[in-house]
């Protein structure tokens, strides 16, 4: 089967979209099938996959690494050639530029185009356009529109399916999460001692872990709030944050102004290959933020064996359990928060039955099972 996957955002970024369309590139791959990626050109990032076509693209924002890439202006040989490769489907990972691009395809071909709805736009719309280019209302009938352009709809969670129907999209939507290596992402103790002297940290020390971009909308200015509160108990205790973004100095300024430099460590962007090391050399894994459409690093996180307190989202229901394997906090409260962290800190019978709930859970999210899956919903559309 030849299949085309085109996104507004690709390779080398390291985050959960990224990530989803790679994993399922590779194992697509893996099981025979030619996967021809569509995506934004970045300046000094060289790609070895042949079947991989870049695009000349704007940077939306300064700070933020959102790109707009421009297919229908690609030179006419180089469209001729992309034309020329005859796909049995066609996945758009975006609604906008690239997604338009697959319509265009799909049509022309006369095959079937699935979507995946990765993001909510309309809370993007409202945090970094602050209404003054594209309106939230905006975001959410273009998602509408496109969605309903498609043969069929895929949402990487139940809370993106309600969503979407709440939107008014009328095509069949599809719940398909994204699967995680559980060869890699797995419980092991051999890092742990190799992290913390990279870290310089004693190896008694409890890491309290995020993973992700340092951005706004992930909500990380919630976890140093509610780091003091946790050391006023538990002065062993440290926030590793892992990832990069535009908001970083403006969190680093935080912990500067509330005096808890020694308690929290920025390590930048890490490679991905790198990360299930520190999942398994910390302790617990936390997460604030409250616009996700999945959260694949919660179930990376889950797989590695770490208990995890985040709070409260319909798109973790399947991963946190709460009481079971971590604490989905309903309420935005730092003293709630660091409680249910505490907790699980000074109760090691609890602390040891969450890590093994959570590594079962993560653990059947294998990314070959979720794979599977998604050829089953192509196989059904060609016929």
């Amino acid at each position: 089967m030849k299949i085309g996957f085109f996104t507004n955002t690709y390779l080398p970024i390291p985050y959960g979209m990224e990530i989803s369309i790679e994993s399922f590139r590779k194992n697509l791959e893996k099981m025979g099938h030619e996967v021809f990626i569509f995506a934004p050109y970045y300046k000094g990032y060289k790609d070895t996959n042949p079947r991989i076509f870049r695009f000349r693209a704007i940077k939306v924002f300064r700070k933020k690494e959102v790109y707009f890439p421009f297919p229908f202006l690609a030179q006419n040989a180089r469209l001729r050639d992309i034309l020329s490769i005859k796909f049995d489907i066609v996945h758009a990972h975006s609604p906008f530029s690239m997604g338009l691009f697959a319509k265009y395809i799909s049509s022309r071909q006369k095959i079937p185009l699935v979507y995946t709805h990765h993001i909510q736009y309309a809370k993007y719309a409202k945090l970094y356009f602050k209404r003054r280019l594209i309106p939230p209302f905006l975001a959410r009938k273009w998602s509408k529109w496109f969605s309903n352009l498609s043969d069929l709809v895929i949402a990487p969670s139940f809370k993106i399916k309600h969503i979407l129907e709440d939107y008014g999209v009328k095509k069949k939507i599809i719940v398909l999460s994204t699967g995680i290596d559980t060869n890699v992402f797995k419980k092991s103790k051999e890092p742990k001692k190799l992290i913390r002297k990279k870290l310089n940290l004693p190896l008694q020390s409890k890491i309290l872990l995020f993973v992700g971009r340092i951005e706004i909308e992930k909500n990380p200015s919630f976890l140093i709030q509610t780091l003091p509160r946790i050391l006023k108990s538990r002065k062993d205790a440290v926030l590793l944050i892992i990832g990069e973004g535009s908001f970083r100095n403006a969190l680093q300024k935080q912990v500067q102004k509330m005096n808890i430099e020694k308690s929290v460590i920025f390590t930048g962007k890490i490679p991905h290959s790198k990360i299930p090391f520190y999942y398994q050399s910390s302790d617990i894994f936390v997460f604030s933020s409250l616009t996700e459409t999945q959260g694949i690093i919660l179930l990376e996180a889950a797989a590695c064996g770490l208990p995890i307190v985040a709070l409260w989202d319909e798109a973790f229901l399947d991963v946190v359990q709460d009481k079971k394997n971590g604490f989905l906090v309903r309420k935005e409260s730092p003293d709630i928060f660091a409680k249910k962290i505490l907790y699980i800190l000074n109760n090691p019978s609890i602390y040891m039955k969450f890590s093994s709930a959570s590594q079962k859970i993560g653990q059947s999210f294998s990314e070959i099972k979720q794979t599977k899956k998604l050829l089953e919903i192509y196989n059904s559309l060609i016929k």
